[in-house]
This record gives structure tokens, C-alpha cells and sequence, in this order.
């Protein structure tokens, strides 16, 4: 399994491609923007794109989506709580952001414990409300795609609709700070770090 990444849009949304490098069946993660340079990827590594999974409905995380859904027939992925907001432009911020709505809807709602198979690896989902109420991490192998929920020496804000800042400590605290702390830790904003790194430098989780 391999992660590739693209830094996109005016907030520096990372968009994420997991893949298998001798099948090429991948994941694309948060197709924030700019389907051009999401395609260029697709094509440069030749991926057989099978799931869009989001880790949010916010608008720096889903302006492609539509147009990445038309192109490649893969099924969009998003956690429980988000679903209805993602076509809903005030609580996604399209409307704040001035972007459309994406018109596609959810094609898999994803609950903790669920899992993505692949050919050669698997996907498993954890819940982690407190960004935003459906707010999901994505785990495989010793690699952990955070969304916006926890970053390198910092967290998600929670003064969004669905947010919740108790929600977004205990999710932190018991379901990503138990695991290895040498877990990989790839962020929708900025660089990655690791879970051992956070327990032990991150100033807003106490």
C-alpha cells in the first residue's frame, strides 16, 4: 500500500490517493479542488479509482468531488453523520465558501468499525465526531488519515454546524490515541506526524 498526496485549494486541503502498487485499485481521500490536477495523479500512476471516501462534508474537502464521481464511476463514502450534510450548503459551508453543492449523494454511509476491502489491503473506518458530527479517520496498515480531526500539534476547530469540542477530545483521547504510537499520522491540513508525537507534544489535547 502506498499513500501519495496533493496539497489543493486556498485552505491547503490535503487530498490523499491509497493504493496498491501492482494492482493500482486505490482510494482517493478529500478531492478538495482542481479536478485537473486530482486526474493528472489518477492517470500518471494509472489507479483503478474504487472508492471516494470522505473524512467530512466541508466544502475544502469535497469542491470535486462531483466531477472526480463522473469521471471515474467510483462509489462515494462518508461517514454516518455527514450524509445529508453533504449535499446541504449551509451545513457543508459551500454557501459561506461560495462554491455549488455537490449534487451526487452517498453511495456507502460508513459506521465505526466498518471496513474498505481492496485487493491487497483493507481500509477500516473510525468514527470521530467533534469537527463535524460524521467526522471519520481511515486506518490501514500502520498509516492513519486524520481528516480534520487531529493535525500535526493541533485539532479541528468546533465552532462549525455539528461541531463539538467534548466530542472531538474523547474522540481524540479514546479512539486515536490508543493506537501504536508509531502510527503514521496523515492530516486534511498541513504535515504529517505521528500518534506518539501528539500524546506527547500536542498542547490542546490534555
Amino acid at each position: 500500500m502506498k499513500v501519495e498526496r496533493l496539497v489543493l485549494g486556498l485552505l491547503h486541503t490535503n487530498c490523499y490517493f491509497i493504493y496498491d502498487e501492482n494492482t493500482k485499485e486505490a482510494v482517493v481521500v478529500d478531492p478538495a479542488s482542481n479536478i485537473k490536477r486530482i486526474l493528472g495523479v489518477v492517470d500518471e500512476l494509472s489507479l483503478k479509482v474504487k472508492f471516494i471516501v470522505l473524512t467530512h462534508a466541508h466544502s475544502d474537502h469535497i469542491c470535486a468531488l462531483d466531477e472526480l464521481c463522473e469521471v471515474t464511476g467510483a462509489k462515494i463514502c462518508i461517514g454516518q453523520g455527514d450524509a445529508l450534510a453533504l449535499n446541504d450548503g449551509e451545513i457543508n459551508l459551500c454557501t459561506y465558501f461560495r462554491h455549488a453543492s455537490p449534487i451526487h449523494t452517498p453511495d456507502v454511509i460508513l459506521n465505526d468499525g466498518d471496513v474498505l476491502k481492496l485487493d491487497n489491503f483493507d481500509i477500516k473506518v473510525i468514527s470521530t465526531p467533534g469537527h463535524t458530527s460524521g467526522s471519520i479517520c481511515l486506518l490501514s496498515d500502520n498509516v492513519l488519515i486524520s481528516g480534520d480531526t487531529l493535525f500535526f500539534e493541533s485539532v479541528g476547530r468546533t465552532d462549525f454546524a455539528t461541531g463539538d469540542s467534548d466530542k472531538l477530545m474523547k474522540s481524540i483521547k479514546n479512539k486515536l490515541y490508543t493506537l501504536d504510537r508509531s502510527t503514521i499520522v496523515y492530516p486534511g491540513h498541513g504535515e504529517q506526524t505521528t500518534i506518539g508525537h501528539e500524546i506527547d507534544n500536542n498542547p490542546f489535547v490534555r
